[in-house]
């Protein structure tokens, strides 16, 4: 793949400007807008995916911020002869308002990295020209000697930048989500930055920007940037959970064998019906269940507690009768390390305390048949 020159490097990367100063609210009067923006949107600008300038965009609610909706959309460009697939998403509130607008094109082409370094003084002049504040980039670099891989990642505004915990990056390298909100590492490839002990960062703060490029000897690689308003996401959720706004969504029971089960899923993997009982300390789960969870790769021997071997009835050893479940998910409710036991086998499994407790309220319509958890 052939190097282009700065000027063309910059093609690529000019879909971050034009930022808008002013935009129509959801009543239609003009307000001025973050001086954060992707292309023409802006946080705080509404976003409505109907409009034509935004076909072609999938959305669906998110599964990590509740009461708000997660839109996407990835195409192919032709940018100087090259190929670029341009990936956008966009998380926006009940009003269309938006907290999080993001685009990830690969290949992105650099020559050097004053090309780069270019880009961020431009970037600055641009939200501090927008803005009566003043704002300064915290730039970081890191090079990967072995792999021949150079990067960098800037932020503007109040973005704060912490590293995830061991044990969410373990989930990460099974290629699993943590599910802990908006993440960003330095290569563009969050499971394998897990696998190779690169950072992974949970961005959280305040208003602000990121900016993260990554190129090859061959100055060939790629670029995400994203505005995001963390705070709005988190003070939305929390004003929605206390007015009663979000609309809580059932799970619907079957019945199953003479008894109501509802559908739960194990690390964004198997889904497999449950009954809910309260009486159980724990998620207990059959351990012929449990050995086919272990030979699909849904869990690990790391994630077994305590040091006691434990052999199955078909011969399989496991350290422990107890274990942790990374994320079980219900409706959509998503809950993360959960402990569970092995039970018999042939046994159901059971939704138990483990799991329900960590909920403010939940109950059982009898009538309905419905689980609703809150």
């Amino acid at each position: 793949m052939r190097i282009i020159d700065r000027a063309a490097s910059i093609v690529l990367i000019a879909a971050i400007a034009n930022t808008p100063a002013l935009a129509q609210n959801g009543r239609g009067n003009l307000s001025f807008l973050s001086p954060f923006s992707v292309g023409e949107i802006a946080i705080g600008a509404p976003f409505f995916p109907e409009q034509r300038a935004n076909k072609g965009f999938e959305c669906k609610k998110s599964e990590v911020y509740a009461g708000f909706t997660w839109c996407e959309r990835t195409r192919l460009e032709d940018r100087e002869g090259n190929t670029v697939q341009v990936h956008t998403s966009i998380i926006h509130g009940p009003d269309g308002t938006v907290a999080y607008v993001n685009k990830s094109l690969k290949p992105a082409f650099f020559d050097n990295e004053q090309a780069i370094d270019d880009e961020i003084i431009r970037l600055t002049d641009k939200f501090n020209r927008n803005s009566p504040k003043k704002f300064n980039p915290n730039v970081q670099k890191r090079t990967d000697q072995i792999a021949g891989i150079n990067a960098v990642m800037a932020t503007w505004g109040g973005i704060k930048l912490t590293p995830l915990l061991k044990g969410d990056l373990q989930v990460l390298a099974r290629d699993k989500s943590p599910r802990k909100g908006v993440l960003v590492d330095y290569i563009g490839n969050l499971h394998e930055s897990a696998r190779s002990n690169y950072p992974v960062y949970l961005v959280s703060g305040g208003e602000g920007f990121v900016y993260v490029a990554n190129y090859d000897r061959e100055g060939t690689g790629g670029l995400r940037f994203f505005a995001m308003d963390p705070s709005l996401l988190d003070s939305g959720v929390k004003r929605s959970i206390q007015s009663g706004s979000i609309e809580l969504e059932p799970v619907r029971m079957k019945q199953e064998g003479g008894v109501y089960v509802v559908p739960i899923q194990f690390n964004d993997a198997f889904t497999l019906n449950a009954i809910v009982d309260s009486g159980a300390s724990e998620v207990s789960v059959p351990f012929d269940v449990v050995s086919t969870l272990i030979r699909t790769g849904t869990i690990s021997q790391e994630d077994f507690l305590g040091e006691q071997i434990y052999i199955l009835a078909d011969g399989s050893k496991v350290p422990s009768k107890r274990f942790v479940i990374h994320s079980l998910k219900v409706g959509d409710k998503t809950v993360e390390n959960v402990p569970a036991s092995i039970s018999s086998a042939l046994g159901p499994i059971l939704l138990g305390q483990s799991f329900l407790k960590r909920f403010r309220r939940w109950s059982v319509d009898n009538d309905q048949h419905i689980l609703s958890l809150e």
